[in-house]
């Protein structure tokens, strides 16, 4: 049970009383009892600060302040000393409404609760990295350091920029790379942080909803963002990639930040891989440094793209168990006998590029972070829903890790 679960259902247990007041002698010589309602608005306020934004705990706090309005009166009684046991008809059916909404309330409060933090195989070391600010020490990066306890095995740093991260603990993906035995630096924050956590994500989420195409956050742009990030970027490498490969994990908003540095400084990275959206423009990469991988779904056909087009392309996304076509846009064949004994291991048959482009359906919801396991509301009305077990990030560390061991 997740930490926002546990804080909505003590918010509503402090409304029972209230709802059952009407009903219950003993109850009603609780002339406190209108207090209630206001101290689960102020258990509701302390969510938002202290968890963030999720959408469906704005239904909860809607209904919330129905209770409290309904038992104004009765806290001004209570404060004047006069008894405010007395419910009229009117009264008591507005009880009984409220009561039915109660009851669609804790329905959903329990169908978008979040998903549980995924857990690891092995205890994870967590630390802070230092932020780096270059021109204004109001934005600096945070990020976290993240191995598993005993030491990373696989001699390589991966540096995770995700989607709008707003927690200071390791998100799915990170902890599930450093749990395979990668160092893992995870960019945390880009801006302070405000006092409510996530508030600019449902700035830039909220117009998404109800398009049917182009749905993607758009990308991080601001001049002063974007030095920052590659000073984190450069002095994290110095700092913790010393004799370890060097990856770089980029997602949602920071896809074009991520491209820009690794074009203006080539060779820092020993590979980079662009998790994206079907709907969202591939960043822009110098000619033969990308390949481009779309993930099979069922009952459909993935597709593989090189911009090198060689034919080494349909062997890569063989070895991952995929159906790949050189080129890209052709349909896939049925595999013969003599391409199911051709399937190598990356390792043997592939000569990686720089850049990998691996592109997801939409209803994968890439670039807008774990938010399929975190709100499960906010997903729906993308048009996607609950990552159970959070498994779309599962399939995204997977395939990095496919890609990872061709260096």
């Amino acid at each position: 049970m997740t930490d926002l679960l546990l804080s909505e259902l003590v918010a509503l247990l402090l409304l029972l009383p209230v709802l059952l007041r009407p009903f219950s002698k003993s109850l009603k010589r609780g002339n406190a009892i209108p207090i209630l309602p206001f101290l689960s608005l102020f258990v509701c306020i302390c969510i938002i600060i202290g968890q963030g934004i999720v959408l469906s705990l704005f239904l909860l706090i809607l209904f919330v302040l129905i209770v409290c309005l309904s038992e104004i009166i009765r806290l001004i009684a209570f404060t004047q000393g006069v008894l405010n046991d007395f419910y009229g008809i009117a009264s008591v059916i507005l009880r009984i409404v409220l009561s039915a909404l109660f009851c669609g309330i804790v329905y959903c409060v329990f169908t978008f609760a979040p998903e549980a933090n995924i857990r690891t195989e092995y205890p994870l070391t967590i630390r802070p990295i230092d932020s780096y600010p270059i021109d204004s020490p109001t934005n600096p990066i945070e990020g976290l350091l993240i191995e598993r306890q005993g030491g990373a095995d696989k001699r390589a740093l991966v540096i995770i920029a995700e989607a709008l991260p707003y927690s200071g603990k390791p998100e799915t993906l990170a902890a599930l790379l450093a749990d395979q035995g990668y160092t893992v630096a995870e960019i945390t924050g880009l801006e302070p942080r405000g006092i409510i956590p996530r508030i600019e994500l449902y700035r830039k989420l909220l117009p998404l909803i109800g398009k049917k195409e182009q749905r993607y956050l758009a990308k991080e742009d601001n001049p002063e963002i974007a030095a920052s990030f590659a000073s984190f970027l450069e002095k994290t490498v110095a700092r913790y990639g010393r004799t370890k490969r060097i990856f770089l994990y980029a997602e949602g908003i920071y896809t074009d930040l991520a491209a820009h540095f690794c074009t203006e400084n080539p060779g820092v990275f020993t590979g980079v891989f662009f998790c994206l959206s079907e709907e969202e423009p591939l960043p822009s990469a110098p000619e033969g440094w990308a390949r481009i991988v779309r993930e099979q779904q069922p009952d459909t056909t993935a597709e593989d793209s090189s911009a090198a087009d060689t034919p080494a392309a349909a062997s890569e996304l063989a070895a991952s168990d995929q159906t790949a076509v050189a080129g890209g846009n052709a349909p896939a064949e049925k595999p013969s006998a003599a391409s199911a004994a051709a399937r190598q291991s990356y390792t043997e048959q592939v000569q990686p590029l720089p850049f990998c482009f691996y592109i997801r359906p939409y209803s994968e919801l890439a670039g807008f972070g774990s938010l399929r396991a975190e709100d499960i509301l906010a997903a729906k009305l993308l048009g996607s829903g609950r990552s159970i077990g959070r498994q779309d990030k599962a399939a995204a560390a997977a395939a990095f890790d496919r890609y990872a061991v061709l260096f």
